[in-house]
């Protein structure tokens, strides 16, 4: 295994030869865009990024531009994901349910009922709005309760040493067993025991760098008395080095390995977790010093920008290794003592309509096949959002323009996706001709 800042040979580090061949757009064809590229790299979609925490700073307040955002990165995953379930996500009909347009009554929100979810965190940008939304609100209100309980939280980062020829599927088995060993250990109950922790929620994190994959957990801890940030992480640091050497890891580092923030960061770490907020936390964040998170490889993919064809390798091999993996991991019991109920799945989150809603439109096939073809879900949200009453005339719009352009070249949709979102895809069961 490759240690951190030494050359080695990454498989999955480059995309297979050929492979750039097969993603090009054929003549004519432009690349799925959004917005205007921006020229520095501090400035990820216009839009300035702290260097040190990955946080997005002055990003305005505009649920319309990040939701433009998700669909064009969703619209790049069915490209790269074809065969997967999260292809068919928000594009298959859920079989014998009317699809329709909703707007919220309480929140205004627009939004389509009838569509399959494919409940990814990990390979979604749509359900991992929604999710990390949902996550992001227990972790606030497990912070709030437990400080009005008389405990105290703690932020705990830990990382491994990472190579470029690590595998990646072996490096997260490898970080579940190391953690594991500091829960079921003599040192780590000790050390549960002394400093008195109720309870732990662990949420797992991957970006991309010059080393690889570099996987790394959170943890918020729950203490039943106050401890010094030295404190906690002078008494962990030896336990975590010993169970990744036991796991099959590297020891790492006293400097990198383990950190201990006090409250004040964790609960700053809760309120910002989730995409919606501002796409900053976990796999959703800007990448600091140099690296990207897999939504990274998306917008690269998106906008051809260097490096695009290795960037949909990487995602692919990001994809399939975090398939199956739970992003957030509550300890028994700390749910019960913090009288938060029992924990929705992911599936269930995603699946999740408002029952306070107008259905605004019903959909029948040819429009929404008229829909996808044009690329307007978004077009279709915001006019039901702001205008309701316009959306007759616009879906009637929308299935001329598709009539008339069933190559997707002339006359393509324009919109907050810019360049092109102009390449039709078949909508899987509802053939497209």
């Amino acid at each position: 295994m490759g240690k951190n800042n030494t050359p080695g040979r990454y498989a999955n580090s480059r995309a297979p030869s050929g492979e750039g061949s097969r993603l090009r757009e054929g003549p004519g064809e432009a690349p799925l865009g959004i917005y205007a590229k921006t020229e520095a790299k501090a400035l990820a979609w216009g839009f300035q990024v702290d260097q040190e925490t990955g946080e997005i700073l002055d990003a305005p307040a505009d649920p319309k531009r990040h939701r433009a955002q998700r669909f064009a990165l969703k619209s790049v995953v069915n490209r790269l994901l074809p065969t997967s379930r999260t292809s068919k996500c928000c594009r298959w009909r859920v079989p014998k349910q009317a699809l329709q347009v909703h707007r919220s009554i309480e929140h205004g929100k627009a939004f389509f009922s009838g569509l399959q979810v494919c409940a990814s965190v990990w390979a979604c940008p749509v359900c991992a709005a929604k999710i990390s939304e949902r996550r992001r609100a227990e972790l606030v209100t497990a912070v709030a309760l437990a400080k009005s309980m008389g405990m105290h939280v703690k932020l705990l980062t830990l990382t491994v040493p990472h190579g470029l020829g690590d595998d990646l599927p072996t490096l997260l088995v490898q970080i579940r067993n190391a953690w594991r060993r500091t829960t079921t250990g003599r040192a780590g109950k000790d050390f549960r025991k002394l400093l008195g922790i109720k309870g732990t929620i662990r949420a797992l994190e991957v970006t991309h760098g010059q080393n690889g994959f570099h996987p790394h957990l959170h943890v918020l801890l729950f203490l039943e008395q106050d401890a010094t940030n030295g404190c906690v992480q002078g008494l962990f640091t030896p336990i975590w080095q010993d169970a990744c050497t036991k796991a099959g890891l590297p020891r790492p580092s006293d400097a990198h390995g383990c950190r201990v923030d006090d409250g004040s960061k964790a609960a700053a770490y809760a309120s910002k977790w989730g995409l919606e907020s501002e796409m900053t936390k976990s796999h959703t964040k800007q990448g600091r010093n140099g690296s990207r998170t897999p939504w990274d490889f998306l917008r690269a993919f998106l906008e051809r920008s260097e490096g695009w064809e290795q960037s949909a390798h990487l995602f692919r091999t990001y994809a399939a290794a975090f398939k199956g993996q739970r992003q957030l991991y509550w300890s028994n019991g700390l749910r019960a003592l913090l009288a938060l109920g029992e924990e929705a799945t992911d599936e269930e989150v995603a699946a999740v309509q408002e029952d306070s809603a107008l259905a605004l439109a019903d959909l029948d096939d040819e429009q929404w096949r008229a829909i996808l073809v044009t690329k307007s879900e978004t077009l279709v949200l915001d006019m039901a959002e702001e205008h309701p009453e316009a959306l007759p005339v616009l879906l009637a719009s929308i299935l001329e323009r598709s009539r008339r352009t069933p190559s997707g070249k002339p006359g393509a949709v324009s919109g907050p996706y810019c360049a092109a979102r102009n390449r039709p895809e078949p909508a899987p069961g509802i053939p497209v001709t």
